[in-house]
């Protein structure tokens, strides 16, 4: 038990509004199994930093003065591969969230989130885990769980494509392991709706299996 109350997460804030990287600073001194490394304002700033002391989670903004977050995570992972990266944005995330999650980071935030989510989402994610606060209304549900700006994105789908850019991002997100539950909260559906969507994916697919599913995709998108 002692070994594990001593273990420390160390973390690299990687933003460059400075009330906020010093207030998440603020908060995240307050937990004893996490210490903060330090702050970069900038793409070049972290890869300089990480270079010299490897952190083992950084908290990566989407927007950074001199490149986004997301273009940056192949980069961080050429210089430190066992640091985890968790996605954090101000605004609207509503296309980066799978931009993200295909270049491999561990998790996404939005910047208001709790701090119990925050904390949370750096211990998930070190131990191996992905971590996606709630992201309400990204895709703007009405009523019957369908967004009409989707639909008429969907409508405009190529014939030839077998599955829909929404169905796409449902199976980006099964390939990296997440539960239906977990695409639910990230896409700011109800999770029977997706269970739907899930099921009508198989169908399309003619598969009966996860991984069945995932391996007839990647065919598909190859």
């Amino acid at each position: 038990m002692d070994a594990e109350r001593k273990e420390i997460i160390n973390v690299l804030i990687v933003d460059d509004h400075t009330l906020f990287a010093e207030g998440t600073l603020a908060l995240l001194s307050g937990d004893e199994r996490i210490q903060v490394l330090g702050i970069t304002k900038s793409g070049q700033e972290c890869i300089n930093f990480i270079t010299q002391t490897p952190p083992d989670v950084i908290l990566l903004d989407i927007f950074l003065p001199d490149t986004y977050g997301t273009d940056l995570v192949e980069k961080i992972k050429e210089v430190s591969p066992n640091t985890k990266i968790l996605m954090l944005t101000g605004q609207n995330p509503h296309g980066f969230i799978n931009r993200s999650i295909r270049v491999g980071a561990h998790g996404f935030m939005i910047k208001d989130c709790s701090a119990r989510d925050m904390i949370d989402g750096i211990i998930d994610v070190h131990h191996g885990g992905l971590f996606f606060s709630p992201i309400p209304g990204v895709l703007m549900d009405d009523e019957d769980g369908e967004s009409h700006v989707q639909r008429e994105k969907e409508s405009k789908v190529d014939e030839d494509s077998i599955l829909t850019p929404k169905e796409n991002m449902i199976m980006h997100l099964i390939s990296q392991g997440l539960h239906n539950k977990d695409i639910a909260m990230i896409m700011g559906k109800r999770t029977r709706l997706i269970d739907f969507q899930v099921g009508n994916i198989f169908l399309k697919l003619g598969v009966d299996t996860r991984l069945e599913a995932i391996v007839k995709w990647a065919e598909i998108e190859k």
